[in-house]
């Protein structure tokens, strides 16, 4: 970190909850390895209600310590709702906490700042490695790895240690990840790191030594904290549509969904997307929202344009596009705003957004410098059936988000396309998407 810049390069958030035994030796300890360094930074104690004498304690210690401060919270909040009252209170280009028991040491800190600063990591959290002979609870330390073993399955974030209790962010590119994070409880930290990885932010796991402390009482109640965790999961599932309960299985996996529309394409799949980016010069920018699986990218604009994202509400065609390495993120199309660029692009989706469609497309307007390019289905399979069956085929084209039982014909869509001021239509016959350009609202 560079000294001379003004202002606090590190912040550290120490959540607190009964913590008088050994809060004033750990915070001596950590203020050892801090003042050791070259950051200017600030120590941010938040008190989540504790039942013993940690807030005396804190003040004692503030008096002392000029570069430590306190907030009090007036009910108990939670774990992630104490780092987040203390996230808005404090100023770091580098905010971060640690559990003040400190069985994972201070010392760790310098290097994880260093993968924020040095190595362009946006999350730097610590890889909890185990002395089993010392855990002092062989059945805590199987739970603990069956919890990450679920993890993986069910959110599959490419994180190995979501519960540590040391956790870095830089300030500027995760803030709106750490504070969006809803849960206030233990849950937060999943759910942080979870929605880091579908940010499409850089995380980087720095191992440490986890050494148990005996001389503490654990807050953690077995039962009732893992019904409370499963129960916080599947609510996060619903969330970031990694859910497979209101969607189609066809949405269910990234590599499901390309087989599946393969075939209903009949072959020409692929070449909805490479009639799309043939509109898309060398060298330009592009958002892809709904992006899918990143098909777009894969077909037609890796290694031509200067950049490229991919956005989707689907958790699991994000990871599976950032598996192929391609650039994507989740993203609420009707909430979130759209990142700026050349062109952006949105491939056989906007049937999901019919009812806000004039609003949509004057969202992705805004955000483009040259165009938008809009390629819809305007033969399909569910509106061709008669009665229930077609029904049944547009039930199976459910994402869980937006809608799909009434679909875009060639005359509807190009109505639309003409009246929203298109400056090119394409459909020929027999075509199954028709292609509709639009200009960009910042040219």
């Amino acid at each position: 970190m560079k000294a001379e810049t003004p202002g606090i390069d590190l912040s550290i958030v120490v959540p607190c909850y009964n913590e008088a035994p050994h809060l004033a030796e750990s915070t001596r300890a950590l203020l050892e390895v801090l003042d050791q360094t070259h950051y200017a930074y600030e120590v941010l104690f938040v008190d989540d209600c504790s039942k013993d004498e940690t807030r005396a304690i804190i003040m004692e210690l503030c008096e002392r310590h000029p570069r430590c401060r306190y907030v009090f919270h007036d009910h108990n909040r939670g774990r992630g709702g104490a780092f987040k009252t203390g996230f808005v209170n404090t100023t770091g280009r580098v905010t971060g906490f640690l559990d003040i028991d400190l069985e994972v040491g201070p010392h760790y800190i310098p290097a994880l700042v260093n993968q924020i600063e040095n190595h362009g990591a946006d999350v730097a959290s610590g890889y909890r490695q185990y002395l089993l002979r010392q855990t002092g609870a062989l059945h805590r330390h199987v739970l603990s790895l069956a919890y990450q073993a679920m993890l993986k399955v069910f959110l599959d974030a490419g994180v190995r240690d979501t519960e540590t209790g040391f956790k870095l962010f830089r300030r500027e590119s995760a803030g709106p990840t750490v504070l969006g994070s809803e849960c206030d409880g233990w849950f937060w930290d999943t759910e942080v790191m979870a929605r880091s990885a579908l940010a499409n932010l850089k995380v980087v796991e720095v191992p440490v030594l986890f050494l148990r402390r005996f001389d503490k009482q654990s807050t953690v109640r077995l039962l009732p904290d893992i019904f409370r965790y499963l129960l916080e999961l599947h609510r996060f599932r619903s969330k970031v549509g990694l859910s497979l309960i209101n969607k189609s299985p066809i949405y269910w996996t990234g590599t499901g969904y390309d087989l599946c529309m393969r075939a209903l394409y009949n072959g020409a799949y692929d070449e909805t997307y490479c009639r799309v980016a043939e509109k898309i010069p060398d060298g330009a920018s592009v958002v892809d929202v709904c992006c899918g699986t990143g098909g777009l990218y894969h077909h037609g604009l890796e290694g031509r344009v200067s950049s490229y994202l991919g956005l989707d509400f689907n958790g699991h065609f994000v990871m599976s596009a950032r598996k192929r390495g391609i650039p994507a993120r989740f993203f609420n199309i009707l909430t979130d705003p759209i990142a700026e660029a050349d062109y952006v692009v949105m491939c056989s989706s906007f049937y999901h957004v019919r009812a806000q469609a004039e609003a949509v497309l004057g969202k992705m307007r805004a955000a483009a410098k040259h165009a938008v390019i809009i390629s819809e289905p305007v033969s399909n399979v569910s509106t061709a059936l008669p009665g229930a069956v077609g029904k049944l085929a547009a039930a199976l084209t459910n994402p869980g988000v937006g809608e799909y039982g009434e679909r875009y014909d060639r005359m509807s869509f190009e109505a639309f396309a003409r009246a929203n001021g298109a400056t090119e239509f394409h459909c020929e016959e027999g075509d199954r998407n028709a292609i509709a350009v639009f200009p960009g609202g910042r040219g």
